[in-house]
């Protein structure tokens, strides 16, 4: 384990109470039920000391800390906006602000990475980061990290990447079970889940709990293969799909959800259990779209293949000409988000973004970005496809709008999105966001409505920059019935699953940044709403304020999904923000847990 001295200055701060709490609260540092150094050293042996203390990664630059280090403060400083280096760090995230940013890394001149002058001031501390982490290789040491927290009453986190928009992958006064080297894919040419009988057996990848996209999609390549996964390169497979799991490849071949065949999973009581239609059938459907960190551990995951097909790629870049005329501009955007019920069925899937002008830059405008594309389909389709709205779009270039166009054809999935995915920045402020997946009907029955909806969604709140939206047509509604799995039932109707959200400093407090808070859940959010008032929202990318989140993200599945979890974790072992159960308990002041009354 790291040395004591550090962690007791970490513990010194957090500023937790020293008095027994109710024996019904998760308990933390500070309190007399909080395990002794002797009772993580036993934990620690059985783990083949793999059980790491929590030392946010920010504090080897701070002088105040006994691991000060000038070199590895520069490291850490370059490598603060890469999720690769938060993913590998045993208890950092994507987006610090969630555990309250307590240590950012800072400059000799106490200036933060991301700016604030006052964070050399304010100092390092452990926060709402895990005090512990599990170095989890193989499904013993996490079923070790189970049964010690469910023993010792305390809340247990699960963290692979840490690639979570509502800071799901960490807590206070947690124990987190690091999965990131779970590692390895076994590829499988006729796989049948156990003590299924299959007429067919399917080509398959199993895939460890710490593996990412990238390397899923190129496991599969290797086998001139795919494996329907996430768009993001460091995103975590586990996390990913029992969350829903979208993706460029989800539009023909389903979500994550619909293409698991089997998973093993080790629950709250510390037990090893395999899942598939056959053998504990309900936590099969829990899992797959249920969320995760909710029903158990994932430890693994055996997921469909398919054969790699030819893939065509399309790229749009649609920007206003003139910022006199933007009404223009937002009917040309509505026109072309009322043929995307049109483009889908013709096979483009895939992103887009719809980007705001750059503060201080004048020669930066709202711009339109799109990379769609086609599977298997004759070259040329794209451009039958498009050309409706190139036709359009000529009507308007060099006036209203300035686009360009472009196919690209590539002989597999792996070669096109290799030459398309870049690396995401993440850790660069603190981020609301919230969406909705919007059927075919609100995009084509009144453009001009449309039209006014997209403008409001991104009009800028006093003192604000204007903020964007991303329009992603990533649904499937032909792969699966709407209750094979627990995703919201309107995963089925969605033509565009629409993301919106807006930045903050991530040194705010939570009372600082409410209002944009907000103003998403209740502005933008409650917009798209309005717009699609019988749909729902992709869990992993959805509001945690939502006010209605158990409908909004799982519909009429959330009655079921709330008595498995009942079930299977009696004593909320496992809890995360706006996730299933979570209602029947409640943060503290100071971070604890507490079931509410």
């Amino acid at each position: 384990m790291r040395t004591q001295g550090i962690f007791a200055i970490f513990l010194s701060v957090v500023g937790v109470s020293t008095t027994n709490s109710s024996q019904s609260c998760k308990c933390i540092p500070g309190e007399t039920c909080w395990p002794s150094q002797a009772d993580f050293a036993s934990l620690n042996k059985t783990l083949a000391g793999r059980l790491i203390q929590g030392i946010p990664p920010g504090s080897v630059c701070y002088t105040s800390q006994p691991n000060y280090n000038i070199s590895a403060c520069e490291t850490v400083l370059r490598s603060w906006f890469s999720s690769t280096f938060h993913a590998s760090n045993p208890i950092s995230i994507g987006w610090p602000w969630w555990a309250n940013n307590p240590c950012p890394p800072i400059f000799p001149n106490g200036t933060s990475v991301t700016g604030d002058q006052q964070a050399g001031t304010k100092g390092c501390t452990i926060g709402s980061y895990p005090v512990y982490a599990v170095n989890a290789t193989e499904a013993k040491h996490v079923k070790a990290a189970v049964n010690f927290a469910r023993l010792k009453n305390i809340r247990l986190n699960v963290k692979s990447t840490g690639h979570s928009f509502q800071g799901r992958s960490t807590g206070f006064g947690t124990i987190s079970i690091w999965t990131h080297n779970m590692r390895g894919i076994k590829w499988h040419d006729d796989f049948k889940p156990d003590s299924c009988s299959l007429k067919s057996p399917q080509m398959a990848a199993t895939i460890a709990a710490g593996e990412r996209v990238r390397d899923v999609y190129t496991a599969a390549a290797s086998h001139n293969a795919i494996v329907v996964a996430g768009s993001a390169q460091d995103v975590g497979i586990m996390g990913w799909f029992s969350g829903g799991g979208h993706g460029p490849l989800s539009s023909t071949y389903g979500l994550g959800v619909d293409n698991v065949l089997q998973a093993k999973l080790i629950t709250p009581s510390g037990d090893l259990l395999t899942l598939n239609p056959c053998l504990n059938s309900d936590l099969f459907w829990a899992i797959r779209g249920g969320g995760g960190s909710t029903f158990g551990v994932l430890t693994e995951v055996t997921m469909k293949a398919y054969p790699s097909p030819r893939t065509s790629r399309h790229r749009l870049v649609l920007a206003l000409a003139n910022p006199e005329n933007e009404t223009g501009y937002w009917d040309l955007l509505a026109y072309i988000l009322s043929e995307s019920p049109r483009l889908k069925a013709g096979g483009l899937q895939g992103y887009g973004s719809i980007n705001p002008p750059v503060p201080g830059v004048p020669s930066s405008t709202w711009t339109l970005y799109w990379g769609l594309n086609v599977y298997d389909k004759p070259n040329g389709t794209i451009e039958s496809l498009f050309a409706p709205i190139k036709k359009k779009l000529d009507l308007e270039n060099g006036t209203t709008i300035i686009y360009s166009s472009s196919v690209m054809n590539f002989p597999d999935f792996f070669t096109a999105w290799n030459a398309s995915v870049t690396n995401e920045a993440v850790a660069t402020a603190g981020i609301s966001m919230g969406s909705r997946l919007i059927p075919a009907a609100p995009l084509t029955q009144d453009r001009q409505h449309l039209a006014r909806v997209l403008r409001n969604l991104t009009m800028a709140a006093e003192g604000e920059p204007p903020a964007g939206m991303l329009p992603c047509f990533v649904a499937n509604n032909q792969t699966g019935l709407k209750g094979d799995v627990s995703v919201t039932p309107a995963w089925r109707d969605a033509v565009a699953h629409v993301m919106v959200g807006e930045d903050f400093r991530d040194s705010a407090t939570f009372a600082e940044a409410k209002p944009l808070i907000d103003r998403v859940t209740y502005e933008r959010v409650g917009a798209l709403k309005n717009l699609a008032p019988e749909s729902g929202a992709y869990f992993n990318e959805a509001d945690p304020f939502d006010p209605d989140w158990q409908y909004n993200f799982w519909g009429d599945n959330y009655p079921r999904l709330r008595a498995i979890k009942k079930r299977i974790d009696p004593s909320g072992l496992l809890w995360c923000f706006s996730c299933v159960g979570s209602e029947d308990w409640a943060q503290t002041g100071s971070g604890q847990l507490c079931p509410k009354p």
